[in-house]
């Protein structure tokens, strides 16, 4: 079995994965997705190794290029199990 598991966490307010909202995501409610994925993630044997955002390129207003976070990418590796 593959050691790793790779999550991603949309910053979307229509693909949350533990509540929907109709709302801009903001930090603190992605701080909390990536909080509830730690916790589900750690009680499986899993701990933290990376977090990468993922940012789309976009034009604003028309003329005016810029950037958005689409979201974070979490690697996650297995903890071995202790006897």
């Amino acid at each position: 079995m593959y050691p790793y598991r790779v999550e991603y966490i949309y910053a979307s307010p229509e693909k949350k994965k533990w509540y929907q909202s109709k709302n801009p995501v903001d930090a603190w409610t992605l701080a909390k997705e990536l909080e509830a994925l730690l916790l589900e993630l750690h009680e499986e044997g899993y701990e933290l190794v990376n977090v990468t955002p993922i940012l789309t390129h976009e034009i604003v207003h028309g003329a005016y290029p810029g950037t958005r976070t689409d979201g974070l990418m979490a690697i996650f590796r297995q903890l071995e199990k202790t006897e």
